[in-house]
């Protein structure tokens, strides 16, 4: 169990290729940020399908808050072009001025047809899915020093975002709030584009 704050903002073309270039493929590019891992260190930067099926016994939004289901209820499969894991999630979501904190509780699967199964047999119904492929890196800056920021260049179901977010729950959230808006300008990029629709929200206005 752990917290996240994060933050989504979406991307041009030209946007989501000039930031993957400064991430990836050039080392020291962005003053202030340090690519502490997932940077091109002499190999292409490693590039992740995540599936995601999302389940539920109910059939609306306003049904699932109501009878107080948690918000996430996931199955995700990860392929990294070598091997395939599943991972099960439960996720507690709220937002803040456009910011997403989140609990979230995550085991690994060894079968995920044994939990297909059990969720059929227990009256839940896959209500939504999508496809993320992304590559992501960790990151150091001066706007919140020692403190990690998880970045991810992603398009989901082909929608270019970049998603930022600090899992560190030491650290009052408020500062944790102002310090990704901080790291989002240092990218060049405006917080106030962030996006603080679910995806279920964005994809069905594609």
């Amino acid at each position: 169990m752990g917290r996240e704050i994060e933050i989504k903002i979406p991307l041009s073309a030209e946007e989501y290729q000039k930031l993957f270039d400064l991430i990836f493929n050039k080392e020291n590019a962005i003053d202030g940020v340090t690519v502490k891992r997932g940077g091109n260190t002499g190999g292409f930067p490693r590039l992740i399908t995540k599936r995601d099926e999302y389940w539920s016994k109910y059939n609306s939004r306003e049904e699932r808050l109501a009878n107080n289901e948690p918000q996430v209820i996931r199955l995700r499969s990860e392929d990294d072009g070598k091997t395939c894991r599943s991972f099960f999630t439960i996720k507690y979501k709220k937002k803040e001025n456009g910011i997403e904190f989140n609990r979230e509780d995550e085991t690994f699967v060894e079968d995920a047809e044994v939990l297909r199964e059990f969720f059929a047999e227990a009256g839940y119904h896959k209500w939504f899915d999508k496809v993320k492929k992304s590559s992501g890196a960790y990151c150091l800056s001066t706007v919140l020093p020692g403190v990690e920021f998880h970045l991810e260049m992603e398009k989901v179901n082909d929608l270019p975002y970049v998603e930022i977010e600090v899992t560190d729950d030491q650290m009052d959230a408020e500062s944790v709030r102002k310090g990704l808006e901080d790291f989002v300008l240092q990218l060049g990029l405006n917080p106030q584009k962030r996006d603080s629709r679910s995806w279920v929200e964005i994809l069905n206005q594609k």
